[in-house]
């Protein structure tokens, strides 16, 4: 004989083929929002195996709708010598239970229609803030959202940087000698004077100016320019502070992927597919391409070549290699990603091997690829166009 079993919201309950109620196993009311969890999770409850073990002196065939292992289940049935168990997502125990649960729930124990309805929205509205909750502390969260800030930081301080350059030219356009942002800030945002700047700070920076041909400003336009600086100062101290926060994050819950690729450009990779699961579940294929979408769709709609690398070409080892070999180096990296990404997720250990591995594997590459090979296609001549075909006509 065979049976169907199926989850609701207020347990589990079997049907036999003709989908008649033979047994069912309902959860206390104050912990069936931690039950659908547990379930959600593919973890084995109690009422489950309950159900189970009671209708399997009757029936020979179980039917179970469950995304679990049948190996799960083994090693809390009673008696597997005589009892097969199917797994399926849906059967139609499942079907019938969907399409008349209000009526299947009075059947099992709840009192009236009006307090199956208000369990219902009850346990959903639960289930919805455990979801919630459990997804913001999530640490992957709290990492995408930290290089997220340093690339808008990039970005703001890029263009505070142009304008106060711009600005304190019209007083001391001979300092634009100094190249690097941070120095060139921070002597504005600490001393500002120009008269200052030349007789006492120049020297540690290698640079000799005597004069100065700028604008004479007043006091309150030099102590204008001068907090405009201590602003994008600030904003760079800020930046130093986020990444110094995402390598200390990194090393806590992705050890091999920062060691493979570094803190940021690990990060970058976690954020932009939306977290570290997402990523561990991503074929290694899709990882060497990630960044590169809009030249893949180029690629699908116009013919074009597809894309080697997408994010990953920010890795020295793929960015400066030759280009005939940076393809290959591109999806041995993505492949080991792939493994560092799935070691962090499911293990956690940090496996030194993965990055010596591929610092062999990259090596071995460039010592077999000293030049880039001749193509093996013959080009077509062009057909002349002044030649005139002759047509061949009936004898």
């Amino acid at each position: 004989m065979e049976a169907f079993i199926s989850l609701c919201i207020g347990g589990f309950v079997a049907f036999d083929k003709n989908l008649k109620i033979i047994d069912y196993e309902s959860f206390k009311d104050n912990e069936i929002h931690l039950k659908i969890i547990e379930n959600l999770n593919n973890e084995i409850l109690d009422e489950e195996i309950n159900i189970i073990n009671k209708i399997s002196n009757e029936y020979s065939i179980i039917n179970i709708e469950s995304n679990k292992k049948l190996s799960d289940y083994k090693t809390n049935i009673n008696d597997l010598n005589n009892l097969e168990i199917k797994l399926n997502t849906t059967n139609i125990g499942g079907e019938y239970l969907r399409e008349n649960l209000e009526k299947i729930l009075l059947y099992i124990g709840f009192e009236s229609k009006e307090k199956v309805r208000k369990m219902i929205v009850d346990n959903h509205n639960r289930i919805a803030r455990l979801k919630m909750k459990e997804s913001s502390q999530e640490e992957d969260k709290l990492l995408i959202q930290s290089i997220n800030a340093i690339d808008e930081i990039d970005e703001a301080v890029s263009k505070l940087v142009e304008r106060i350059r711009e600005w304190y030219a019209i007083y001391f356009p001979e300092l634009e000698i100094i190249h690097k942002n941070e120095t060139y800030v921070k002597l504005i945002a600490n001393i500002g004077d120009r008269e200052e700047i030349i007789k006492n700070h120049l020297e540690e920076h290698e640079i000799s100016i005597d004069v100065s041909n700028g604008a004479d400003i007043e006091i309150e336009d030099l102590e204008m320019v001068k907090g405009f600086g201590k602003s994008i100062k600030s904003l760079q101290e800020s930046r130093k502070a986020i990444d110094e926060y995402i390598d200390i994050k990194m090393n806590k819950i992705a050890p091999n992927l920062k060691n493979l690729v570094g803190s940021s450009l690990g990060a970058k990779l976690i954020a932009h597919v939306g977290s570290m699961k997402k990523l561990a579940l991503y074929p290694s294929g899709t990882i060497q391409i990630l960044g590169a979408e809009k030249a893949l769709f180029r690629h699908f709609k116009t013919g074009e070549n597809p894309p080697k690398h997408g994010i990953i070409f920010q890795h020295p080892n793929v960015r400066t290699s030759k280009w005939w070999v940076r393809g290959k180096i591109a999806r041995t990296l993505a492949l080991k990603i792939s493994l560092s990404i799935r070691k962090d997720y499911f293990n956690g250990n940090l496996d030194e091997k993965i990055k010596e591995d591929f610092i062999e594997k990259i090596e071995k590459i460039k010592k077999d690829n000293p030049f880039p090979k001749k193509s093996s296609k013959k080009l077509k001549k062009p057909k002349s166009k002044n030649k005139k075909t002759k047509r061949k006509g009936k004898k």
